[in-house]
């Protein structure tokens, strides 16, 4: 829900900034002529910015700039690759050490809450568990002492290496948030990117602009002067 939110928060000032209003000038015979750009063509563009908000580099692409659209798709593929992969490792130690559990401590892996293959880590058995809850007066967390919770560790190193197994995949799930974050992060710097080209196209027919004056003065001689002036901004 969060990353929602900054999604919406970013799209909505992108189209801000992409509406913006550019100016053109440029001037002859000392006089000059502004110019702006048409809404139509303006809101035409703000297309691309939704278009990089849903896939990154979808908006460079629209605009003619593949070689960055290459490099933001890229990135994209890269990243929910690592996620997908992330993920199904993070399965696989799960597997295991739920299979582990089942041969060195007994249990029935059949309808299991995550709390309860935490809680066998913590305890060599569900006796000792219970007592321990009890004595805490943490009566909702003791369970039944039945066949389908019951467990009972054969070592205490099997159990230790439970518990390194199960580290292992809260660390493999971890990567996996911070994969979701590079995802978020990559469509806003593609929707930046896209208002970037976005300014910069409006920017340069104002920043390129030419100006041609022609003046013409006589001096207390008489003498008539002519002087043409071209200026060119880059």
């Amino acid at each position: 829900m969060k990353a929602f939110i900054v999604l919406l928060n970013i799209f909505s000032l992108a189209v801000l900034l992409a509406q913006s209003p550019s100016q053109f000038s440029g001037s002859f015979a000392g006089q000059s002529e502004e110019k702006m750009e048409s809404p139509s063509s303006t809101g035409s563009k703000t297309k691309y910015v939704l278009y990089s908000l849903i896939l990154p580099g979808a908006g460079q692409w629209g605009m003619g700039e593949k070689n960055r659209a290459k490099f933001f798709i890229g990135a994209e593929a890269l990243l929910w690759m690592g996620y997908f992969s992330t993920n199904a490792y993070a399965d696989v130690i799960q597997k295991n050490y739920q299979a582990y559990a089942a041969v060195h401590a007994n249990i029935d892996q059949q309808d299991k809450t995550e709390q309860y293959w935490i809680d066998i880590g913590s305890a060599d058995n569900i006796y000792a568990f219970n007592e321990q809850q009890l004595r805490e007066r943490n009566l909702e967390a003791v369970y039944p002492e039945s066949d389908l919770y019951y467990w009972q560790w054969d070592s205490q190193d099997n159990q230790g290496s439970y518990n390194s197994l199960r580290v292992q995949e809260h660390d493999w799930e971890r990567r996996a948030t911070f994969i979701v974050g590079a995802l978020i992060l990559n469509r806003i710097v593609s929707v930046i990117d896209v208002i970037r080209i976005i300014h910069k196209e409006k920017k340069q027919p104002s920043e390129q602009q030419s100006s041609l004056s022609l003046f013409y003065h006589t001096d207390r001689y008489n003498e008539e002067h002519y002087q043409l002036k071209l200026t060119i901004s880059w």
